[in-house]
């Protein structure tokens, strides 16, 4: 994997689950794996996360409920017809 692909891949802080996997070529990811999102700040802190990065089941289960869509912003991360998102 190139140097600029092993820099764009995170993992969740809490299940070390890869949340951007690629293959390592450029612009290659696996569709529907992606989990890169962004949640009102008030969520995030009831997490107790400062940084870092969650995938959505752990992130679930540190806040105690299943997100809605009220606990997203409306970041283009979020928006489903974003070219990042990868649904």
């Amino acid at each position: 994997m190139s140097e600029t692909c092993k820099d764009l891949s995170e993992t969740c802080k809490d299940c070390g689950v890869d949340i951007t996997p690629s293959t390592g070529k450029r612009g290659f990811r696996y569709k529907g794996r992606w989990e890169h999102y962004m949640v009102r700040d008030r969520v995030w802190k009831a997490a107790g996360m400062r940084d870092g990065f969650l995938c959505i089941g752990c992130l679930e289960n540190r806040i105690g409920r299943r997100l809605t869509a009220r606990d997203f912003t409306s970041a283009p991360i979020n928006d489903p017809d974003d070219p990042w998102n990868t649904s």
